[in-house]
């Protein structure tokens, strides 16, 4: 055997080895389940969960503007703007919780509260006349999701709206001298309303509520509408930028010292950051 076969047969050898080690370890291979791709979340997509929770405080750059009528004294016209009230406020809380089953059932607290010294300076024929007091406006609301998809929801609810209003009144100038009088009130008007938001992309989103309520009830009406803009930084947190505005017309039936009503609209910006897990 020469040099040249030998070394050809050596070539054809070692090419069969090759094919025969490399052919199987292809075919095993191309028969392995294949990893699956990394999936891409978006930053604003709602991820079902049997429980989702929301924190959100509030702030809203208040104007409170209306009449209220106390014991004996005529009507009182009420103006006072968020200047007055961000000059003059003693303490203030605003936020909302919530809570939503199966994106299906919810409930929702939503309180605010204000407390101003000296927030209406009026001059008056004979005198003036200062106004201080507190606001406590408490909601509790059922809702249920009516329309839901992964850009957009409609909610309709139910509930009642607490108001705790507390006046205080300091009459200057008067023939019969100056005096102070304090005077307030607390019910609870049932409410019923809709909700909705919709996803414009994984930034930008539109909200939107109003309802009704009082019916006589305790209030003769009450209403309240908002809406606004959010921008959501991931799935987690967001921040929001609405116009609120609430209004009622109560008075509690009384005459006299006893008597009592307060007949106003609460509006402004309201800004606030969401929390939802």
């Amino acid at each position: 055997m020469t040099f040249h076969k030998m070394k050809s047969k050596t070539a054809k050898l070692c090419i069969g080895t090759l094919v025969s080690c490399v052919l199987p370890a292809t075919v095993l291979a191309a028969d392995l389940p294949q990893a699956p791709a990394p999936e891409t979340v978006a930053v604003n997509e709602r991820v079902n969960k049997t429980w989702e929770f929301v924190l959100a405080p509030y702030f809203v750059g208040a104007n409170i503007t209306g009449t209220s009528q106390v014991g004996r004294l005529p009507s009182t016209d009420i103006d006072i703007g968020s200047s007055d009230i961000l000059s003059n406020l003693r303490f203030g809380f605003m936020g909302r919780a919530e809570a939503l089953y199966q994106q299906k059932f919810g409930a929702m607290l939503d309180v605010a509260y204000m407390n101003l010294a000296n927030s209406n300076d009026a001059l008056l024929p004979g005198g003036r006349i200062r106004v201080s007091g507190d606001q406590l406006i408490v909601e509790g609301f059922l809702f249920y999701r009516a329309y839901n998809t992964s850009k957009s929801s409609i909610d309709l609810y139910a509930g009642g709206r607490y108001w705790d209003i507390n006046l205080n009144l300091n009459r200057t100038g008067t023939v019969a001298g100056n005096f102070d009088i304090s005077r307030g009130a607390n019910w609870i008007d049932p409410v019923i309303g809709v909700r909705g938001m919709h996803q414009i992309n994984d930034k930008w989103s539109v909200n939107g509520r109003g309802d009704i309520g009082g019916f006589g009830a305790a209030s003769d009406f009450t209403w309240n509408v908002q809406a606004g803009i959010g921008y959501h930084f991931n799935q987690i947190w967001s921040t929001h930028l609405q116009y609120k505005a609430l209004g009622v017309d109560y008075s509690n039936g009384k005459s006299g010292i006893d008597s009592f009503a307060y007949d106003t609209v609460t509006h402004g910006p309201l800004l606030g950051v969401v929390a939802r897990f």
